[in-house]
């Protein structure tokens, strides 16, 4: 039965902070693009800003995916350890979630940089589907190359802890 509840509480933690995940995620990229109003390209129809928040979504999400994935029986600590547990892989997606965050704007900025002849967040905002599929290409690979990185962070937090 202890198993049942802290498989629960991880669920209502994972979404918990996957909302979160996804606001900053999208607060972020606000920032990447200054002085464009995402939310009204949103509404107006504009499927380039549409296409590369999406993206940001599904990257975060695979950034966060070895965060999700616990090995409690490598920890060895029997039942009477709940709360730490749970402190613990709470603990791993805060982690998780600050270094998808980081990484994905970090490589938007260094993306942009490179491609000094592309004003990105001009194209987006004139409904550029072309650049959109670029950048969401760009997020999507910068997920998948450094979500194993991220796996491996989150064990070693795991084995400092217990």
């Amino acid at each position: 039965m202890d198993q049942l509840w802290l498989s629960f509480i991880q669920l209502i933690i994972a979404v918990v902070l996957s909302a979160i995940a996804a606001y900053l995620a999208l607060f972020l990229f606000q920032w990447f693009t200054r002085g464009v109003d995402e939310w009204q390209l949103l509404r107006d129809g504009n499927a380039a800003v549409g296409i590369v928040l999406g993206a940001m979504l599904v990257a975060v999400a695979i950034i966060l995916r070895p965060a999700l994935l616990v090995d409690r029986a490598a920890w060895d600590v029997g039942s009477s350890a709940f709360g730490q547990v749970l402190l613990t892989e709470t603990l791993q997606l805060v982690i998780g979630l600050i270094l998808a965050v980081v990484t994905l704007e970090v490589a938007l900025f260094l993306f942009a940089a490179l491609t000094r002849g592309i004003d990105e967040v001009a194209e987006l905002k004139k409904g550029n589907l072309a650049i959109a599929g670029l950048l969401a290409g760009v997020l999507i690979g910068m997920g998948l190359m450094v979500s194993q990185a991220v796996g491996e962070i989150m064990r070693l937090v795991a084995s400092l802890l217990f």
